[in-house]
């Protein structure tokens, strides 16, 4: 196809077409045309491929066609580049803001947070003194609770450090019993008597050596406490420490010069009271400082001869136990 002064020519196999008119008969100009626009379709006029007389104008704004695809297909991409851009920096803006957000949330809960709690004492708080003059079951339950406050109230107010129930309990005693080592040493600052005997003639060491507080032990040695008093059933506090088990009250007892051999009511050393409860670290404390095997009690047994008596005495129960299993021992 070519244009020409305004008017359309169409060259085919020597047939000339122009405007309307053809130089043939219009049946066949027709058909040469239909002809033509066939062949030229088969050729691929409109698709790239230009016909025998150049590009038509079909076929011309192919070219634009495609430039127009080109320039809206980037100006399609840098729409979408733009739009990328501006939501990554819509995030980060978001996640700027998340932060302040957290950070301002974080300094209102530091300011409203309240401040730690100072950890409680091990020892329990002091009451508050009483204005009334305190009674002696109130000082005596004191010393036992460690109620230093109280203490210092009643013998401000004159009390009698001394002072006993029934059973002659005295508040000394009850602090040595119960391992008060600070009450033990401002009741005997106070006055408080060392050996003072409760109604079954035990002292306060007595009772040190049955709680096995040896700082309370050694606190009332250095006082001058008697070491080898004696109660009511002649036992001594080395037969007490070694009825509890207190091997370190009772090395320091006979460090100090307790009678290791000394006999109770029953006749029994401190050896045969360690054999007899089982105690073997504190009978082995006692061999090591020379305890006699051969002293005799009011049974005429032998720490030796109660310990194979006790031996025996197992073996027979396990042997029951063998012959009849159901047997409670």
């Amino acid at each position: 196809w070519q244009k020409k002064n305004r008017k359309w020519q169409v060259t085919l196999e020597g047939t000339r077409v122009a405007g309307s008119r053809f130089s043939s008969t219009p049946g066949k100009a027709i058909a040469l045309v239909s002809g033509v626009r066939k062949k030229r379709k088969e050729l691929g006029c409109g698709h790239g491929v230009p016909g025998p007389g150049g590009w038509p104008s079909g076929c011309r704004q192919g070219p634009q066609e495609a430039e127009a695809r080109e320039r809206q297909k980037a100006e399609e991409e840098e729409r979408r580049r733009l739009e990328k851009f501006n939501s990554s920096r819509f995030n980060l803006e978001n996640l700027a803001y998340l932060e302040n957000l957290i950070q301002r949330q974080r300094e209102k809960r530091r300011k409203r947070r309240v401040p730690p709690r100072a950890p409680e004492p091990l020892v329990k708080p002091q009451p508050q003194a009483q204005l009334e003059p305190m009674d002696l079951h109130t000082f005596l339950k004191a010393a036992a609770e460690n109620q230093e406050a109280l203490i210092d109230k009643y013998l401000t107010d004159g009390g009698d450090p001394n002072a006993h129930d029934k059973l002659h309990r005295t508040a000394l005693r009850w602090a040595c019993l119960k391992g008060h080592g600070q009450l033990v040493n401002k009741l005997l600052e106070m006055g408080a008597a060392v050996d003072a005997h409760d109604l079954l003639d035990r002292t306060p060491v007595f009772w040190a050596c049955r709680g096995g507080h040896l700082d309370i032990l050694k606190q009332l040695l250095n006082q001058g406490a008697q070491i080898n008093s004696r109660d009511k059933i002649w036992s001594t506090p080395l037969h007490v420490a070694v009825r509890m088990g207190h091997c370190e009250c009772l090395e320091h007892l006979i460090a100090c010069g307790a009678r290791i051999d000394a006999q109770d009511k029953e006749g029994d050393t401190a050896l045969h009271k360690a054999v007899r409860h089982g105690h073997y670290r504190a009978m082995k404390v006692l061999l090591l400082y020379g305890a006699q095997l051969g002293v005799q009690n009011q049974a005429s047994v032998t720490p030796v001869q109660l310990a194979r008596d006790w031996q025996q005495s197992i073996r027979e129960a396990l042997q029951a136990h063998l012959e009849h299993p159901r047997t409670w021992c």
